[in-house]
């Protein structure tokens, strides 16, 4: 987080930091880096006249901001589906080695695991996606299924 200075330089001010209400203790700068979720707020005061402001942003934390490489859809309970709730899918295509497209869902919410769209189960191996996401956003790459 930056506190941007506008009509300020930073020898005119000083930096007070605050997560969730409680003060970092020697952050002082008008940079803060942040490395967990939380309410930030930076309060400014001004050296001269004693006037201040607090301004606050809240962070939040992903937790699972990566498409899995491989799927293993044998019903333990691990790795059973192709896990992209982290993405807001609104198309998802994937395509066998030869470039036929096997499966094809809009607005996707993980029903993927290893099978065609009429149902059948796919074969080891690797397969092709292509994701629509996030307001337009696209991505390109591959997954393997292992049984």
């Amino acid at each position: 987080l930056t506190a941007v200075p506008g009509n300020y330089n930073a020898s005119e001010v000083s930096i007070v930091w605050y997560e969730d209400g409680m003060t970092l203790s020697g952050e002082t700068g008008l940079t803060l880096s942040v490395l967990t979720g939380g309410y930030y707020e930076v309060e400014v005061t001004f050296n001269s006249t004693g006037c201040t402001n607090i301004v606050g942003q809240e962070v939040i934390t992903l937790e699972n901001c990566v498409v899995p490489q491989a799927i293993s859809p044998n019903n333990d309970g691990k790795n059973d589906n192709f896990d992209l709730s982290a993405f807001d899918v609104q198309k998802l295509e994937i395509f066998n080695r030869y470039g036929v497209l096997v499966y094809s869902r809009t607005n996707y919410t993980n029903e993927w695991h290893g099978q065609s769209d009429s149902g059948d189960e796919l074969p080891v191996g690797t397969y092709y996606y292509v994701m629509r996401y996030q307001g337009g956003k696209e991505k390109a790459s591959w997954v393997y299924i292992n049984k």
